[in-house]
């Protein structure tokens, strides 16, 4: 009796230009190391919404490498003649600032931009499945250590152009500092406690949308991959922006 051995493959639709790749499969998402106060009442509750870690499978992905810019964005403007962010003059961003992440823009205009393009925002878990690029346990993409030659951080002067500090090993940059991004999900402290593991969507409804990152003006410990912070969606700061995602079975924004 012969038998045959049936073998499956993954046909991923074409990367788009200007993303990358991410791989279905697991990985852990959250917190996996203990600090002394976890178990006391010293640390608040809404700071251990990062526990318990959990294996999440993830579908594969693509995203873009690089957060959009106001170089970007302006295009999107002048198209759909959507309101500019507040810092611009006239309608266009400043000239040294073509370059940066843009930014002053709320949690509806990154999703409308999305979608202009085909696209749409990562979810909380895609985010921190390629912001680890495919390295388990650490606390930023490349080590547990972080200074002013991996990421924009921890400074009053305002993001940097895009794609100035090393690409983590997706080849994504700025996946930490620089600006906070927008994730699609809205904000719920117990998620991680939820038994929902394969591709999570986050709740339903909320009062705030999770970004995920840290920013230029934010301390080393809020660039940590697991840390979880929440924006009421309306919000225009200039330290959140975005990227773009496109599931890789296409079809599906």
């Amino acid at each position: 009796m012969i038998r045959f051995i049936l073998f499956l493959t993954v046909s991923y639709a074409a990367t788009p230009e200007g993303m990358v790749l991410v791989p279905e499969g697991e990985f852990t998402m959250g917190r996996t190391k203990l600090t002394p106060d976890d178990k006391t009442i010293m640390r608040p509750r809404i700071l251990l919404d990062d526990r318990p870690a959990r294996n999440v499978f993830v579908s594969a992905f693509h995203i873009d490498v690089k957060e959009v810019t106001h170089e970007q964005y302006a295009v999107f403007v002048a198209a759909t003649k959507r309101a500019a962010p507040y810092h611009w003059v006239d309608g266009k961003p400043p000239a040294d600032l073509l370059t940066a992440p843009a930014f002053n823009v709320t949690w509806n205009d990154a999703v409308d931009y999305c979608k202009w393009q085909g696209k749409r925002l990562p979810t909380e878990a895609e985010w921190e499945k390629a912001a680890r690029g495919g390295k388990e346990g650490l606390d930023y993409p490349l080590s547990n250590k972080i200074d002013a030659k991996s990421a924009r951080y921890a400074n009053t002067a305002g993001p940097l152009p895009v794609g100035k500090f090393p690409p983590n090993d997706y080849g994504l940059y700025d996946m930490i500092g620089n600006v906070a991004e927008w994730c699609s999900d809205w904000f719920d402290r117990d998620y991680y406690s939820k038994n929902e593991n394969k591709d999570p969507q986050g709740p339903p409804m909320g009062q705030y949308k999770v970004i995920r990152g840290g920013a230029w003006s934010d301390a080393a410990k809020i660039l940590k991959l697991n840390y979880r912070n929440w924006v009421r969606p309306n919000q225009r700061t200039p330290n959140i922006g975005f990227r773009c995602v496109l599931p890789a079975t296409a079809g599906r924004p």
